[in-house]
C-alpha cells in the first residue's frame, strides 16, 4: 500500500513514544522548540523501517539461498525423478516464503494504521492551540473595551464632579490612568507578541512534523517500491528457472523416449562435405519440419558421400524415406550439388544413410572411353552391311533413329552385294512399310513420309511380296541392281507380319528373302519392341545373325544383356557393359533433365556387332535432312530403267560402258504402258490425283512434294495417282 504526498500518515505506537520522548528528553518548549521538534522527529523514526531492512536482509539472503539451490538443481538434471521432488520442494518453500512476506507486509500495514491514528489524535491538540490564541485575543480586545470604559466613566466623574479641585490631583490621576492604560497596554501586546510568537513556532513545528513525515512517507513508499519490485523480480527469476528447468526436463524425457525436438549438427571443421551434412540438415528441418541428427559422413571411392542422420523413434522410417525421396530433387538444387543418388535406412543400426554426389560420377573423357560418339555411330551404319534391326520399347526413339541412318546412308550409298566393303552403287531407293501411321495419332508428323509407300496394315502386309518381286526382278536385271540400292524399311516388323493371313508361312518367305536379297544390292532396316528373334514370326534365335542388332535405351539393353548377354557374350564382358550402364545412366539423365525438345533427348544404343559389342549415342532427329527433289529424280530414274528393260532395251543399254546408260532423261519418249497408276509421269488426258481421298484438288509444295487440300495430306510424287 502507497501514501500520497497530501496524505500524512505514519505508523503509530512505537511512533507516537518516540515523538513523546523527544519533547521530553529535549525539555518541553525550552529556549529552542524547533530543535527540540527535529530531534523528536529523529528519535520518532518508525521501527518498520528498520523492520523492513531485517526484511530486505532476510530476503537476500532467501534469495542466495534460492541460487545456491537452482545451481544444485542444475547439476542433479540427470536424476530427474529426485530433481522434480526437489523442484517441487523449493515450490513449497518459496510458498512458505511468500506467506511470510504477506504476514510481514500485513504487519507494516498495521503500523501504518497506527501512526495514522496518531496523527489524528494529535489534530485535537493543535485545534485547542488555536482555540486559546482565539480566547487570547479576545481577552485583550476585552481590556480594550474596558480601558475605553474607564476613560469614558474618567471623563464623566471630571464633568460632573469637582471641577474645581487641584489640576493636580487630576493629573495625577490621569497619569495614573495612563500609566496603568500603558502598563496594561504594554503588557496585553507582550502576551500578544508570546501568543504572536507560540503560533509562528506552533506553525513552524507542524511545518517540521509535515515535511518529516512526507519524508518518511516517501521513503517507506520507495521502500516499498523496492521491495514489492525485489519481489517480483525474484519471483520472475523463480518462475523462469522453474521453466527452464521444466524444459529441460521435458528434454530429457524425449531424448530418453528416443524423440528429437530440433535438429543436432555436427562439428566437422572446415570439410565441404560435413558442411553439406549439416545444410541438409537444416533445410530438411526448415521445410519439412523434420529434425534429424548429424551423426558423421564418409567418402567413397567412387567420389559418393554417405551422410548417417539419426531421427526420432517416434517417426516411420519408411515415411521419411519417402517424403525425403520427393523432395530429393529440390534439396540436391539448393545445396547446389549434383544429386541425391539414394536414401536408405542402415539394417544393423537405426540410422538414415543419403548418398549424394557433389559432381557427375563420370568426367566428359570417360564418357568417350565408354561409349562412342553419334557421329562414330553414324560411320559404322554407312561402313557396315545394311541389315539393321532396330529394338526398343515404345517412344524411345525407334523411328527418329531409322531416319537418322536413312539420311545418313543416302549421302553415302550402298555398296554392292551390301558388304560394306564393296563399290559404292551410284542411287539408293527407299521403301518405307509402317502399318497404321495414316491413322496414328502418334505419328502425325512421321519423318519417313516421304519415304512411306505402305502406311497402312493392308498394304504393309503386301510389301513383303512387293519386295520379293524386286528380288526377282533384281535377279533377272543386274544392270538395274549395279546402278540401284534397294534400302527397305519395315517398322513394326514382328506386328506386320502377326497382321498377315499366314504369319509363319509369310515369315520364312521374307527370312529366305533376307539370306539371299543382298547379293542383289539390297539392304533393310527393321524395327521392333521384342529382344528375342523368335518372336518374329517364322524365325527363331539363331536367325539374329541376318541382322546387326541395335538396342535403344539403357533399360532395355540391360534387360537384354541380363537376360540373353551371356548366351552371346562372355560372362566378363557383360559384367564390365552392365556396370559401364551403370556409370552411363546418371549421366544420360542429367543431360535429358536440360532438354525440352524430345527430338533432342540423348539416347543410348547397344549395338550387337560380329565382332564385338559397343555403345553408342545416337544422333537426334535434327540431323535429318532429305532432298525431296533428289529423291523424286532417282524413283523416276528407276522407274525409266525398268521400262527400258521391260520394253527389250536391256541388251543395247547394257552394252554401254557409261554410266549414264541407265541413267534415262525423264522426257525421253519411249514405249510405255497407256495406263499409269500410282507414281510415274503424266501422260496425255491425265490428271493427278490424292492417293488418300482420291480428290485432284491438289497443290504443289516447294520441297517437291503434293498437298491434298480436302484431306490435307502430304505425299511424294511418287505416290501421286494419274487418271
Amino acid at each position: 500500500m502507497k501514501l500520497t504526498q497530501n496524505q500524512i500518515s505514519i505508523p503509530v505506537g512505537t511512533g507516537l513514544c518516540g515523538v513523546l520522548a523527544g519533547i521530553a528528553i529535549s525539555g518541553g518548549l525550552g529556549s529552542n522548540p524547533a530543535k527540540a521538534l527535529v530531534l523528536s522527529g529523529l528519535i520518532a523514526t518508525p521501527p518498520s523501517f528498520l523492520a523492513y531492512l531485517v526484511v530486505d536482509g532476510k530476503a537476500n539472503e532467501r534469495v542466495r539461498k534460492a541460487q545456491r539451490l537452482a545451481s544444485d538443481k542444475t547439476l542433479e538434471l540427470d536424476k530427474t525423478k529426485t530433481l522434480l521432488t526437489n523442484t517441487q520442494k523449493s515450490n513449497s518453500q518459496l510458498a512458505g516464503e511468500l506467506d511470510k512476506l504477506r504476514r510481514q507486509l500485513a504487519a507494516l500495514e498495521i503500523d501504518r494504521l497506527n501512526l495514522k491514528g496518531m496523527v489524528e489524535s494529535l489534530n485535537p491538540a493543535i485545534e485547542k492551540l488555536q482555540a486559546e490564541l482565539i480566547t487570547s485575543r479576545k481577552q485583550v480586545e476585552e481590556l480594550e473595551a474596558e480601558v475605553a470604559e474607564w476613560e469614558s466613566q474618567f471623563h464623566g466623574r471630571l464633568t460632573l464632579g469637582i471641577e474645581e479641585k487641584a489640576k493636580e490631583i487630576r493629573q495625577v490621576e490621569t497619569q495614573k490612568v495612563f500609566d496603568e492604560h500603558d502598563a496594561i497596554t504594554s503588557e496585553a501586546m507582550r502576551l500578544f507578541r508570546e501568543l504572536q510568537g507560540w503560533a509562528v513556532k506552533v506553525s513552524h513545528g507542524h511545518e517540521a512534523k509535515k515535511e518529516i513525515i512526507k519524508s518518511l512517507a516517501s521513503t517507506y513508499n520507495e521502500n516499498l517500491d523496492e521491495l514489492a519490485f525485489s519481489v517480483e523480480k525474484e519471483r520472475g527469476h523463480y518462475l523462469e528457472q522453474i521453466e527452464l528447468l521444466h524444459e529441460k526436463v521435458g528434454r530429457l524425457q524425449h531424448e530418453l523416449n528416443g524423440d528429437l525436438l530440433e535438429p543436432q549438427y555436427g562439428q566437422f571443421g572446415y570439410a565441404v562435405e560435413g558442411k553439406i551434412a549439416n545444410d541438409l540438415a537444416r533445410r530438411i528441418w526448415e521445410d519439412l519440419q523434420i529434425p534429424l541428427v548429424v551423426k558423421g559422413y564418409q567418402v567413397k571411392p567412387d567420389g559418393c558421400v554417405d551422410v548417417g542422420y539419426g531421427y526420432s523413434r517416434s517417426i516411420q522410417v519408411e515415411r521419411l524415406i519417402g517424403d525425403l525421396n520427393r523432395h530429393s530433387g529440390n534439396l540436391a538444387k539448393w545445396l547446389g550439388i549434383h544429386k541425391i543418388t539414394a536414401i536408405r535406412k542402415l539394417e544393423i543400426a537405426d540410422l538414415l544413410v543419403v548418398t549424394f554426389r557433389r559432381e557427375p560420377a563420370l568426367k566428359e573423357d570417360t564418357v568417350k572411353l565408354l561409349a562412342g560418339s553419334p557421329e562414330e555411330f553414324i560411320t559404322y551404319v554407312t561402313s557396315h552391311p545394311i541389315r539393321y534391326r532396330l529394338i526398343s520399347d515404345p517412344g524411345q526413339g525407334k523411328t527418329p533413329s531409322t531416319a537418322v541412318m536413312i539420311s545418313e546412308i543416302l549421302k553415302v550409298g550402298g555398296t554392292r552385294g551390301n558388304t560394306g566393303k564393296g563399290k559404292k552403287i551410284p542411287h539408293t531407293l527407299v521403301t518405307v512399310s509402317c502399318p497404321d501411321v495414316e491413322s496414328s495419332q502418334k505419328d502425325a508428323d512421321y519423318p519417313l513420309e516421304i519415304f512411306l509407300k505402305y502406311g497402312n496394315t493392308t498394304t504393309a502386309v503386301k510389301s513383303f511380296s512387293d519386295a520379293y518381286e524386286d528380288w526377282q526382278y533384281r535377279k533377272r536385271d543386274t544392270g538395274y541392281a549395279s546402278q540401284f540400292f534397294a534400302l527397305w524399311v519395315w517398322d513394326e516388323l514382328d506386328v506386320t507380319l502377326t497382321s498377315s493371313s499366314d504369319p509363319l508361312g509369310t515369315g520364312e518367305k521374307l527370312k529366305n528373302l533376307l539370306k539371299q536379297a543382298h547379293h542383289t544390292g539390297m539392304g533393310w532396316i527393321v524395327s521392333g519392341q521384342s529382344v528375342m528373334t523368335k518372336q518374329i514370326p517364322g524365325f527363331m534365335d539363331d536367325d539374329r545373325e541376318l541382322f546387326t542388332q541395335i538396342i535403344i535405351g539403357v533399360s532395355k539393353i540391360r534387360k537384354y544383356l541380363e537376360k540373353y548377354g551371356k548366351k552371346i557374350l562372355s560372362a566378363k564382358v557383360v559384367n564390365q557393359l552392365l556396370s559401364n550402364l551403370d556409370h552411363l545412366e546418371p549421366y544420360i539423365e542429367d543431360k535429358n533433365s536440360l532438354v525440352t525438345d524430345a527430338a533432342r533427348l540423348l539416347r543410348l544404343a547397344f549395338v550387337l556387332d560380329d565382332k564385338s559389342p559397343k555403345l553408342y549415342f545416337l544422333p537426334n532427329l535434327d540431323r535429318v535432312s532429305f532432298d525431296a527433289e533428289t529423291i523424286e529424280q532417282t524413283i523416276q530414274k528407276a522407274e525409266l530403267a525398268k521400262r527400258s528393260f521391260l520394253a527389250g532395251t536391256t541388251d543395247r543399254r547394257m552394252a554401254s560402258d557409261s554410266q549414264d546408260a541407265y541413267t534415262v532423261s525423264i522426257d525421253s519418249k519411249m514405249t510405255v504402258p497407256s495406263n499409269s497408276p500410282i507414281g510415274g509421269s503424266s501422260q496425255s488426258g491425265q490428271k493427278p490425283h490424292c492417293c488418300h481421298c482420291g480428290s485432284s484438288n491438289l497443290n504443289l509444295i516447294n520441297d517437291g512434294r503434293y498437298r491434298c487440300l480436302e484431306c490435307k495430306k502430304r505425299f511424294v510424287a511418287n505416290k501421286v495417282v494419274w487418271k
